[in-house]
């Protein structure tokens, strides 16, 4: 019989993130848990280990699995883990129920946190007409999106009137899925950057980023600009969105509308959360946030092999500012 502390699912054998894996296995090593990782290779074999008790994993950390095709191998290693008793991060019916927007998006409603305006298109109405006072709120440019998508695949913006054939085309992505019109989202400028942010929530603790649309390049928010320009709702919609959602580890994306000045959640949940290192990738993340995600992540199993697991409290995670000495 095999026990692990802590295993991550990884879909790519050869490990291209090398800092975010060596980050988990050095806090691994702090703290005295045993690491594994586990690639595409040998899935079914490992499905029936687990199975059969001949694997005990404690805690496992999912970047692999496509939750809702029940047939990925990665999915059903999931499932078997977590029917054996293993603590997943994300589990994967919540995963199931807050990837899809045409469910997440009512559930937001409900609780008023705020979303772009919505018509939400069932599979089974693709050639549905919009009402006057749908194309009214709507207007143009709008975003067409598949209600599962993400990385912003299946997304296009329809920047004019459309015939219901070219709309169609648009939602080819997944013609299975439902997709979702909803109003496009301009975002004010401050300080001359689009006031656009990707929210990280690792398990209640709340890390703002700036995110440029148009390059994709990360920067953290600082505190004194959360207090310059009045961003404390970022803070406020990530954690509400993590209480709906109740999923441990996701990023949203929030905007400032240009049109009314508004907070918007533009993009509700997205978990297995990239982790490029900015040092080699120029749209990835900071790398001393990716080593504190790692460090966060493993404190989390050892709280919870330990008995001591908890989410009832909520944080704020700034990025390290040098002083001056003017500034002393």
């Amino acid at each position: 019989m095999d026990k692990f502390d802590f295993a991550i699912g990884w879909p790519e054998e050869h490990v291209k993130r090398e800092l975010f894996i060596n980050a988990l296995k050095a806090e691994c090593r702090a703290r005295k848990l045993s690491f594994v990782f586990i690639g595409p290779r040998k899935l079914k074999k490992l499905i029936n280990a687990v199975k059969k008790g001949r694997l005990i994993v404690k805690f496992y950390l999912d970047m692999a699995s496509e939750t809702y095709d029940p047939a990925d191998k990665f999915t059903r290693l999931a499932y078997s883990l977590k029917d054996a008793g293993t603590r997943i991060v994300a589990d994967p019916d919540d995963v199931k129920e807050a990837a899809d927007k045409s469910i997440t998006h009512f559930d937001l409603l409900r609780a008023k946190v705020p979303v772009p305006y919505t018509i939400v298109i069932r599979n089974w109405e693709p050639t549905r007409r919009l009402s006057h006072q749908e194309k009214k709120k709507l207007r143009f440019p709008f975003v067409i999106k598949p209600a599962m998508g993400y990385g912003q695949k299946g997304v296009k913006i329809i920047n004019k009137r459309q015939t219901l054939k070219e709309i169609a085309k648009a939602r080819r992505f997944d013609i299975g899925d439902n997709f979702l019109l909803q109003e496009f989202v301009e975002p004010l400028k401050l300080a001359g950057k689009p006031a656009w942010f990707r929210v990280y929530n690792l398990f209640g603790e709340v890390i703002p980023c700036w995110w440029n649309p148009y390059t994709n390049i990360f920067r953290q928010v600082t505190l004194k600009e959360l207090d310059e320009y009045k961003l404390l709702p970022l803070i406020r919609i990530s954690s509400e969105i993590g209480r709906i959602t109740r999923i441990d580890w996701f990023s949203c994306e929030i905007a400032i509308n240009k049109r009314n000045r508004k907070f918007l959640v533009v993009d509700y949940m997205n978990d297995q959360c990239a982790v490029y290192p900015q040092s080699k990738h120029k749209d990835g993340l900071p790398d001393d946030l990716i080593v504190h995600i790692a460090e966060r992540i493993i404190d989390k199993a050892w709280q919870y092999i330990q008995g001591k697991y908890t989410l009832s409290y909520r944080a704020i995670w700034f990025p390290r500012v040098k002083v001056r000495d003017e500034d002393a």
